[in-house]
């Protein structure tokens, strides 16, 4: 994994039920703030937050996703760039809810991450005067809002007896509390079915509200673990509602299962609606706060977090809204606690470039492979870039998962779009007009940042190809009293440096004794720097037709030089 904070949601497995729901639910955001600024420190813990948001089931990269979060009281935010990835920087100690938004197409998200003191790491003997970095990944994958569910309810009066509910039954699509809003309601026709548009295309839990059909009171009732599809509808098993019993009972917890979080929040739904203020609640010997939903889920926060590896004891007694006793004695074993890395890992060696055969970059080069010699206690790398045009500082270019089964690794950047010399040509060009880029490497683990590798240069060492080159008008010229031209065009590959290549005229046919001279040419360059054209003054009653013009040394314009010469027997 990368780090030992790399994708961890906080998943809270509950069902949210409101009595009188409509299906859909307008989620708005304010994503105002102030202007950024660096004074986000404090103490000596400089934390970063950064990661990848992709599409979940396509797995690309998602550009322009605004990930949010609250820094001293004020909204701040970052945008993904071009591969994805966003760093929230200048964090102090404490913990951060991120929100992933920003494309209509997409479920918006949550995610929590911690900025550890000092004390929390286990660092206790850094000189006061030091700053300590300590970097968390957390990546994103979103769930695009375009899956249907649909299915019937059924209500069972006894072994002989089972018909249509009807309508009038409210049915929830619950989902995990990443996402926001985490459930979705709609209700059944008059022939008992329900229909969902516009879903997350997630697993989803279906759950029906109490329901009376005049004659009888019904159970809540669950299909559990729905897989949805993107672009599809999907149809549910059948849901049938059991005529509810006098005593309530527990339907669903989140805890029983054990390896319960030691900071999460302790979940139930009932069986028929309680009354609450009857409630009695003991968790063990901890403070907590308790609230319920609709008076059906009760949700009890613990104000403090939770020993690892220990088992609670959760006694709850109280009442139904129908005057029925509820009863019950359970306990639960929080999850084992993972101790974070309190030394950052040792400096990258072997970091070089990893592209087959006699490889170089060239002028729109966008994507470079690179290998590098893994470290021991290290959870992920780091790739850092800058050049010596626009971009003096450093920029993170790609986050790779650190492999403890090898000695090396490789990985694939993919230069943002801020690397790009000219941006208004439809273009990117990092390397055009002699940029060259510096790239580093880091290991990273719950402490920190290690030394950064040596750099290693990259620049365009590509020599420029012709692509045409091409005559128009003709080097015979019959009229013994004055001269005419023609022109020749030149098209490159890429842009050129505007320095004039070695051209001439080689005898190769017509007017065996006559050659055109080299000052008869002149050279216009394209406005575009990708080409321009030879205009070729022929004397009077000179016939230069059947030789051969050549160029030879054309130079791009970080000034690699073509060894090639490129010929073409003029008319």
């Amino acid at each position: 994994m990368y780090l030992t904070n790399i994708n961890k949601i906080k998943i809270f497995i509950s069902s949210i039920f409101i009595a009188f729901l409509v299906t859909g639910c307008d989620v708005k955001q304010n994503l105002g703030g102030g202007e950024e600024s660096d004074d986000y420190t404090d103490g000596r813990v400089i934390g970063t937050i950064h990661g990848v948001v992709k599409a979940a089931h396509s797995g690309a990269r998602l550009k322009d996703i605004v990930v949010t979060t609250t820094v001293k009281g004020e909204i701040h935010w970052v945008f993904t760039n071009d591969v994805g990835h966003y760093a929230i920087t200048n964090l102090s100690p404490g913990n951060y809810e991120l929100t992933f938004s920003g494309s209509d197409g997409y479920a918006i998200m949550s995610a929590e991450e911690n900025i550890p003191t000092l004390q929390e790491v286990g660092v206790t003997n850094m000189a006061t005067s030091e700053d300590f970095h300590y970097t968390t990944t957390q990546d994103m994958s979103l769930y695009s809002l375009n899956a249907g569910l649909t299915g019937t309810v059924y209500t069972k009066q006894d072994d002989e007896n089972t018909t249509l509910a009807g309508a009038g039954v409210t049915v929830i699509a619950n989902y995990e509390e990443a996402f926001s809003p985490s459930w979705y309601s709609a209700v059944t026709d008059s022939n008992g079915v329900y229909n969902f548009s516009n879903l997350p295309a997630d697993e989803t839990n279906i759950i029906t509200m109490p329901f009376s059909d005049g004659t009888y009171d019904y159970n809540i009732a669950f299909d559990e673990g729905v897989d949805l599809i993107p672009g599809e509808t999907v149809t549910s098993d059948p849901i049938i509602l059991q005529i509810a019993t006098a005593e309530p009972f527990i339907l669903t917890n989140n805890f029983e299962n054990n390896d319960f979080g030691l900071t999460e929040s302790l979940t139930m739904t009932f069986s028929k609606t309680m009354d609450a203020s009857s409630f009695d609640i003991t968790l063990s010997s901890e403070l907590f706060v308790s609230s319920w939903t609709n008076d059906i889920t009760l949700t009890i926060d613990p104000l403090v977090t939770l020993q690892a590896s220990t088992t609670y004891s959760l006694s709850l007694s109280g009442e139904s809204q129908d005057n029925n006793s509820f009863s019950a004695s359970l306990s639960f074993i929080t999850e084992s606690s993972q101790i974070a890395d309190t030394t950052a890992p040792a400096q990258v060696t072997g970091f070089a470039v990893d592209e087959e055969g006699d490889w170089t970059a060239d002028y729109n080069t966008t994507s470079i492979t690179f290998k590098w010699n893994t470290v021991d206690g290290a959870d992920a790398y780091i790739v850092w870039a800058s050049d010596n045009q626009y971009n003096p500082n450093l920029i993170t270019v790609g986050v790779f998962e650190h492999m403890d089964y090898v000695t090396d690794q490789s990985g694939t950047v993919v230069l943002p779009s801020q690397f790009d010399y000219y941006d208004d040509d439809g273009i990117q060009t990092p390397f055009t007009s002699g940029t060259e880029l510096t790239f580093q490497i880091v290991a990273v683990n719950d402490a920190g940042e290690g030394t950064y590798s040596a750099s290693v240069t990259v620049g365009d060492e590509t020599s420029p190809v012709v692509t045409s080159f091409n005559q128009s008008g003709t080097a015979d010229n019959p009229d013994s009293t004055s001269t005419q031209s023609f022109t020749v065009d030149l098209s490159a590959n890429e842009y050129l440096s505007g320095a004039d290549p070695t051209f001439g005229f080689v005898e190769s046919g017509g007017d065996t004794n006559y050659v055109l001279p080299n000052s008869s040419v002149s050279l216009d360059w394209d406005s575009d720097m990708m080409g321009g054209t030879f205009t070729v003054v022929v004397p009077a009653g000179k016939d230069g037709s059947g030789d051969e013009f050549f160029i030879t040394n054309l130079k791009d314009a970080s000034e690699n030089a073509s060894s090639d010469t490129v010929r073409v027997t003029l008319d």
